[in-house]
């Protein structure tokens, strides 16, 4: 009998614990990381300071090389199965940060041997994909890519493993392979690979020089995610390229009949309006012009009826002068 009220007794304490445990956790989580301080500071016996604790520690820890070593020592301690798997994707990222790749690498085979279809597989799949990459071994890189589109068809998994596979195939000199993937995503109608695709294919046009096309997918960036990562750096770049692109338009200067300054692409008619209500007061001529691109259609927002070239030069300077944003002069 005092047998079983001690086990009992223990069952209970392991159960309490858990839940204070799975409380921190969820905490933590949640953001409330006061709260959960408070509440780990409670559990100061030897009894609670287990790996869950280590590991919860570890995420409150501010001190990146400090909370690495609490982490390690929570994998040498009794720990939940889905914290341990955790634990080895957030060593995973550190070690890439850190340029360590020989102990990712590791973490990565360790990983994908303990959980081939865990929460993380797919990130850890992606993280050697990375490695490969930053050590320059794109072909070993590309067949991994290649088996992580065949592995995971989800849309989402498909459009991060090509926008990997585009900038793979870039780093190892083939453009025109990378240039396919990148315009196929960006004409997909939604997708955690739309804003990357569109973002990487305009800075690509703007280091080659390629005012059109960088300012039409900036704008389309810009419409359709205006919060995507990148946009500022995207015009500062735009806004450089201003000053080199008027010695790009001597064809236009000699076969246009007039010149209009171009201010957006949108593929929605509301956005494109609204764009064009933006210069009525400028007393020029604005017009919104249907156009089909990659097989999609777009509105073009022009101002301005220009004869003379330069004159149209200097309205586009006044503009984005005023507006904070990268224009371009066209032929018509």
């Amino acid at each position: 009998m005092r047998c079983l009220l001690i086990t009992s007794l223990t069952l209970i304490l392991s159960l309490v614990t858990s839940a204070q445990s799975e409380t921190i956790y969820t905490l933590i989580l949640k953001g409330r990381l006061v709260e959960a301080r408070d509440s780990l500071s409670l559990q100061t016996s030897a009894a609670t300071r287990d790996g869950n604790t280590l590991f919860y520690q570890s995420l409150l820890e501010p001190d990146a090389e400090q909370s690495v070593r609490l982490m390690k020592a929570a994998l040498k301690a009794t720990l939940q199965s889905h914290h341990r798997e955790e634990i080895m994707y957030r060593l995973a990222q550190y070690n890439l940060l850190q340029g360590n790749y020989g102990e990712l690498s590791q973490l990565v085979a360790e990983y994908q041997s303990r959980w081939e279809t865990g929460r993380y597989s797919a990130a850890m799949r992606r993280l050697s994909v990375l490695v490969d990459e930053l050590q320059q071994g794109y072909e070993s890189a590309l067949r991994q890519c290649d088996r992580f589109l065949v592995r995971y068809t989800d849309r989402d998994y498909q459009h991060w493993g090509l926008i990997d596979k585009a900038r793979i195939l870039a780093g190892y000199g083939k453009r025109i392979g990378a240039d396919k993937t990148l315009r196929q995503l960006s004409r997909a109608r939604k997708g955690v690979g739309v804003s990357p695709a569109l973002y990487l294919l305009c800075r690509d046009a703007i280091k080659r020089n390629r005012a059109d096309d960088a300012i039409f997918y900036y704008n389309i960036l810009r419409e359709g995610y205006p919060s995507a990562v990148g946009i500022d750096y995207l015009m500062s770049g735009l806004g450089d390229m201003s000053s080199r692109t008027p010695s790009n338009n001597k064809a236009e200067k000699l076969t246009g009949t007039f010149y209009s300054v171009k201010v957006g692409v949108f593929s929605e008619p509301g956005n494109a309006r609204r764009q064009a209500d933006k210069f009525r007061g400028y007393d020029k001529h604005v017009e919104i012009k249907a156009r089909d691109i990659s097989g999609r259609k777009y509105r073009v927002v022009y101002v301005g009826h220009f004869d003379d070239y330069e004159e149209a030069l200097r309205f586009r300077l006044q503009l984005e002068d005023t507006h904070q944003e990268a224009y371009q002069v066209v032929a018509r």
